[in-house]
């Protein structure tokens, strides 16, 4: 039996926020500041790079009715993201979304296949990156 799903889903686009007064801004930043050093960041290596994600593809497992493993990609189609991952949760594994809730993203299927192809080519281009910050 095939107890997963595979989806690519474009990433969700919210209005940005008018900026907040100097102050304002000001204080919310030293709070942000505060909190994630006492609570550590879901996404540490990839929170700066979310904004970025144009889609996504997801792995969604029928069993556990919950998202497995995510890949997030750029608009030239890099992905930049993929979770859970070392200290990274993730973005949607992280979150408690059911299929019923991803129909509202408009998913498309795709293959298992694909879907591995793009992790594991995720995970040696991050290899790389680790490997020359090392040396």
């Amino acid at each position: 039996m095939n107890d997963k799903v595979y989806i690519k889903i474009d990433a969700p686009k919210g209005k940005p926020s008018p900026p907040p007064e100097r102050l304002k801004r000001t204080m919310e930043n030293a709070v942000v500041k505060i909190l994630t050093t006492i609570i550590p960041k879901a996404n540490p290596d990839f929170e700066h790079l979310l904004d970025k994600v144009d889609h996504w593809k997801i792995e969604f497992d029928k069993t556990e009715n919950a998202a497995w493993r995510e890949i997030g990609f750029d608009k030239d189609g890099v992905s930049i993201v993929a979770m859970p991952l070392g200290d990274n949760y993730g973005f949607w594994t992280d979150n408690q979304l059911t299929m019923d809730d991803y129909e509202n993203f408009d998913p498309k299927l795709i293959t298992k296949e694909e879907f591995d192809s793009d992790w594991t080519d995720f995970e040696k281009k991050n290899q790389k990156i680790k490997l020359a910050n090392k040396g």
